[in-house]
């Protein structure tokens, strides 16, 4: 549990909240009164809070969640497991002294085969200081279809390659005509889902194949501006918290093996600075229109609002992520992709900085799984192909 002061001056005050936005137990954050919690860009926080935490063991994989419906077998996902992804840069604005670059050395990947006949040629390999580094083929190469399957050193090129996410024009091009974390949840939720419409939505469709408008509002100029700040105060708050020093590397797309047509991109991953396990998924969540409240008053004054509060004694409240929220769907997503079990979701206003950890639910992730895989068959292949969006020599044969 992680109490939070409610700062009677206006001024602004960190907190990390703990919630589990399911049954599975929450890291547990104790704030203690008597001491200052200082945010990696030097600023003083009034709130006058020091922290402990108690955390059950992190950085292990899980069984992901099967691919469809009455699969049967599950299998064990350990891509991600105390391993390294080599490092570009870590997330942008926040002053650390970057370790030592560590070399990695990934075999050749096998072309793709379906009924004997290759896919896509196999990705070529870049000599550098004697280990090799896979480059991933073109977006575009890729072949469509639920039966097909991605390589993990194709996976990790491509995540190392799309860093930047929106200031990089390759995280579009991979994007492109996958179903990502960010939209997930208004798919699953969709009338064409749900069956109350024969029709997929036309800007789901556009959004999903690259063809929509990208318009950004105030609020989303909101949240990229503030997306640093809120990093800086949430690694902050993490290694006070834990005792020992995180870093937020930044990241580019997460393309799920099993599943090519399914990919997410967390604001983060969050990383031992001394060891560089990776530990969690990190999201970033700077609302607009509370920016000048507390997340408490967001809670208590808005319905519509992603977490809900629980009070815990004076000045000690307990923050949830709402299950059927849209977030709620987008980190479990995220968790999928990436292989890990726990995720932080930092809600960030100009009076406090909230930490609401998440963790992977996988009874919840397969019922979307298959909502999701619904869409993508009878909703975006035919799309793509009614238009002439694939490459019709990479597709398996009918």
């Amino acid at each position: 549990m992680t109490p939070t002061k409610t700062s009677q001056d206006g001024s602004h005050h960190d907190s990390s909240v703990v919630a589990s936005a399911s049954n599975f137990p929450p890291t547990q954050i104790h704030i203690n009164k008597g001491s200052i919690l200082t945010p990696s860009d030097g600023s003083g926080d009034s709130a006058g809070w020091s922290a402990t935490v108690k955390t059950p063991a992190s950085g292990t994989t899980r069984a992901t969640a099967s691919q469809a419906r009455g699969a049967g077998a599950k299998t064990t996902d350990a891509r991600y497991a105390k391993k390294n992804i080599p490092t570009v840069r870590y997330h942008p604005d926040i002053p650390e002294k970057k370790p030592e670059a560590h070399q990695h050395s990934h075999s050749p990947v096998k072309s793709s085969q379906v009924r004997g006949k290759p896919l896509i040629s196999p990705p070529r390999t870049n000599q550098v200081g004697g280990s090799s580094v896979v480059s991933p083929p073109r977006p575009e190469a890729m072949p469509l279809g639920l039966g097909q399957k991605m390589e993990g050193g194709v996976v990790e090129a491509v995540e190392v390659q799309t860093r930047g996410q929106r200031e990089n024009p390759s995280w579009f091009a991979w994007r492109q005509n996958c179903i990502t974390a960010s939209i997930a949840h208004r798919l699953a939720h969709s009338r064409f889902v749900t069956g109350q419409s024969q029709t997929p939505p036309a800007s789901y469709l556009a959004s999903i194949t690259g063809r929509g408008t990208n318009v950004k509002t105030r609020a989303m100029n909101w949240g990229i501006e503030r997306e640093a700040e809120a990093v800086r105060r949430y690694q902050s708050l993490k290694s006070k918290a834990l005792g020992r020093a995180v870093r937020v590397q930044e990241c580019g797309l997460f393309i799920d093996p099993k599943r090519p047509w399914l990919a997410g991109s967390p604001d983060g991953i969050v990383e031992d600075q001394r060891t560089g396990q990776r530990l969690l998924c990190l999201e970033v969540k700077c609302p607009y229109k509370h920016r000048l409240n507390t997340v408490a008053q967001a809670c208590r004054e808005d319905p519509a609002f992603c977490l809900t509060i629980q009070d815990q004694g004076v000045g000690q409240v307990r923050y949830h992520l709402k299950p059927d929220h849209t977030y709620y769907t987008q980190i479990q997503c995220q968790l999928a992709v990436t292989g890990l079990t726990q995720a932080d979701l930092v809600v960030f206003t100009l009076k406090e900085t909230a930490i609401i950890p998440v963790t992977f639910d996988p009874t919840f992730w397969d019922d979307t799984l298959v909502k999701l895989e619904m869409f993508y068959t009878n909703a975006v292949l035919p799309y793509v192909r009614d238009n002439g969006l694939d490459v019709p020599a990479m597709r398996p044969e009918e």
